[in-house]
């Protein structure tokens, strides 16, 4: 049942509501400062990432609706003049009357919000001494005020920095941190110069503390991906939580650490929500590292990897923690911040937190204590065939809601577009092995469904909150996934370039690009014999391109050493190499991991359509409503194969207009749906893939939806640096 609209309430009734929440003793002891965050903290300024702190992905506003969105027209566009990679994934913020987002070099913008005008760029690049300027996946910024409403400023997250920036000016406050940054290598158990930690996702902001989360490596060495929070006026450290356990904390007995290897990851790249009411901050994180589809060097259960967790916002202490996921071993990572929703049945109310993840499923747990809404049973799943391996016996599988993507892969779910096309899958699916959900991989190979791209991605869902209904886009993406044995550790210091080049490609290379540079076309071209030069490669490397993620983490002497090894010759010979004594040594047998995507000779995935879906979930009931494909493939569309749906990445929003809004398709559209049917009612052509999540703002009276349209990204469209945004006709 639909929640009353406040338009439809009366004078009497609405004078006794005031009256009563004046009357409120919990309103009454609210303090100045929570008050004061609430004016960003509503579902009309879209003032924080994803609209609210809550992660709901949804406005309140209704002056675009179901009746009239048809008319929706380009308001303005600005271009930031460097259309590069890896895109824009930045969801814009809202801030009296001035929008912010974030560009590939992570530089902060700031435009007049109802006509697109450029009121300042502020370049972090300036106040760093790299060599090489730093691009990176930015999904844009945060403000903040204090209690008083000043001090305004925009938090601009730059790899391993925050900077503090005048919100008006955009000029450097360089009170805040050290000169006007935090050190994020800082305040780690990691020795400072061996972190590698980048701020993807911007921080959240509880009262005065800035709360951080980001990515790390998959590989070894990595970086433990713990979360801190920091004083948002000085940009002090206050506290840290440990995702890897430390000795004598809760779960450090779930793991098997080796002396002397570097263990990493357990990260919330995906971001993080606040309930400020409780004062609490949620998280989720992804895989442990080292090592990607192989954990022989982590045995155990693995907490706090794959969890949902909440913490005290003010000192980082844990309240409670639901792990979906135990010792991962297929990169099945929580990549969206956990969603608080307030779902109404028969008149009562009840706070959840739904996390969604890349197997589709999705987990209602109960806001103040974690416990499961819906039934979870924990099922048992297949061992693992490789030495040294141990998988997790069982595995949670939630029974509500239903999974919302094939969990599994039979002859007859491979794709029939053509009948060539069908060969051709068949083919490669006769020659792998196959099994249920949390199928090991093996040295033969395993055909996993869903692969590390399917369910959900970091995009999250739009939850609308009179309705109960859940909206989320979902990937269906199998994966091939394969190890194979790699000699032992090298001595780097004694090691040659080429050694060392070639045990760089083993760890970070072979996932896509296969042993040895064979390569595993169509998506993931062989690396033998390249025709582009050095530079070309260190570019490439550096920043991305295409599906091909930027690997800033590389140090200019990996870099080299890895060129080496792509220009060296099939079959040259190398020095013997040496084990290494003191470089990440480890028990375990080591393998390169090898996972490529399932797809079809067009590289296409390899399932039949639907590869790309809008869903529609009533969380009440844990039922699906709807499902419809989303997104095409223009090359298909031109051979008449349509509605085949398409991987998306970038988020849906809501709104009180009967509307959700979704981009992130390789059809580089922008698309408004109707919440009840799933029908789509108006689209827009962009200049390039939106992969990023809209805003819905008002100004002056006037409604606006903006989406950042950069391109790039793991679709692999052409590059693009516009800002657009729509609004009715005057």
């Amino acid at each position: 049942m639909r929640k009353l609209h406040p338009k439809s309430l009366t004078l009497p009734f609405l004078l006794c509501y005031l009256f009563l929440l004046a009357c409120s003793p919990k309103e009454s002891e609210k303090s100045t400062h929570t008050q004061q965050a609430n004016r960003l903290n509503n579902h009309q300024d879209w003032g924080i990432y994803r609209g609210h702190s809550s992660g709901i992905q949804y406005s309140e506003l209704d002056q675009v609706h179901a009746g009239n969105v048809q008319q929706l027209e380009k308001a303005w566009e600005y271009q930031h003049g460097n259309p590069v990679g890896p895109g824009m994934y930045a969801n814009p913020i809202i801030i009296d009357g001035l929008l912010y987002f974030t560009t590939p070099e992570v530089n902060a913008v700031a435009l007049d919000a109802t006509t697109g005008e450029e009121v300042w760029v502020f370049r972090p690049d300036t106040y760093r001494n790299d060599e090489r300027p730093f691009r990176g996946r930015n999904r844009g910024l945060t403000y903040w005020e204090d209690e008083k409403g000043e001090n305004k400023r925009i938090l601009n997250f730059v790899k391993d920095r925050v900077y503090a920036i005048d919100a008006r000016t955009g000029t450097l406050i360089t009170s805040f941190g050290e000169n006007g940054w935090i050190d994020l290598r800082q305040n780690l158990p990691q020795d400072p110069e061996q972190v590698d930690f980048e701020a993807t996702t911007q921080g959240m902001v509880y009262k005065d503390i800035l709360i951080i989360g980001g990515r790390t490596p998959e590989g070894s060495p990595s970086t433990p991906g713990d979360v801190r929070g920091y004083d948002a006026l000085t940009g002090e450290f206050k506290w840290i939580f440990h995702t890897i356990p430390q000795p004598g904390e809760l779960g450090y007995d779930t793991w098997e650490f080796e002396d002397g290897v570097s263990y990493g990851g357990t990260n919330p790249w995906g971001g993080l929500t606040v309930d400020e009411e409780r004062g609490w901050v949620f998280l989720a994180t992804g895989s442990p590292a080292p090592d990607f589809i192989y954990g022989g060097m982590r045995k155990g259960e693995n907490l706090f990897a794959n969890c949902v967790i909440a913490l005290d916002a003010n000192t980082g202490k844990r309240i409670w923690h639901y792990q979906t996921l135990r010792h991962d071993i297929w990169d099945y990572d929580l990549p969206p911040a956990p969603i608080l929703a307030s779902v109404t049945a028969n008149g009562t109310a009840r706070d959840i937190v739904v996390q969604l993840t890349k197997q589709g499923f999705t987990f209602v747990l109960d806001r103040d204590t974690g416990e499961p809404v819906f039934p979870v049973v924990d099922l048992p799943v297949p061992p693992s065939k490789v030495p040294g391996e141990e998988a997790w016996p069982t595995q949670p599988f939630p029974l509500k809601p239903p999974p919302l993507n094939r969990t599994s892969l039979r002859e007859a779910d491979l794709s029939n577009i053509t009948p060539e096309t069908r060969d051709f899958v068949l083919n490669i699916f006769r020659q792998h092995e196959t099994g249920p959900l949390y199928t090991p991989a093996s040295r033969a190979g395993v055909i996993t469904m869903p692969g590390h791209q399917g369910g959900a991605e970091w995009g999250g869902a739009a939850f609308d909150p009179a309705t109960n209904v859940l909206y989320v886009n979902i990937n269906e993406a199998p994966t091939i996934h394969s190890l194979v044995p790699v000699g032992a550790d090298l001595d780097t210091a004694s090691a040659s370039p080429l050694q060392r080049g070639k045990a760089l490609y083993n760890i970070s290379c072979t996932a896509c690009h296969g042993i040895d540079k064979v390569g595993n076309p169509p998506l993931y071209p062989p690396l033998q014999n390249l025709q582009i030069s050095g530079d070309s490669i260190k570019s490439v490397l550096s920043y991305g391109r295409g599906m091909m993620p930027a690997f800033a983490q590389f140090t200019d002497r990996q870099l080299d050493d890895l060129l080496v090894y792509l220009e060296s010759s099939p079959g040259q010979p190398e020095e013997d190499q040496t084990a290494d004594s003191g470089s990440n040594p480890t028990k375990a047998p080591r393998y390169a991991n090898v996972a490529p995507f399932f797809v079809d000779q067009n590289g296409y995935p390899a399932i039949a359509p639907p590869w790309g879906t809008l869903n529609a979930v009533d969380l009440d009931k844990g039922e699906i409503l709807w499902k419809v494909p989303l997104g095409e493939y223009p090359e298909l569309v031109a051979k008449g194969i349509r509605n085949t749906g398409a991987k998306s990445f970038g988020g849906p929003v809501a709104t009180a207009g009967n509307l959700i809004f979704i981009a992130g398709t390789p059809d580089e559209k922008i698309r408004a749906f109707d919440t009840f049917s799933g029908q789509v009612l108006w689209e827009y052509q962009l200049p390039a893939g939106g992969y990023a999540t809209p805003s819905v703002y008002q100004v002056e009276g006037k409604q606006y939806l903006v989406i950042t349209a950069g391109g790039g990204g793991k679709n692999g469209t052409p590059h693009g640096d516009s800002v657009i945004a729509f609004a009715l006709p005057d």
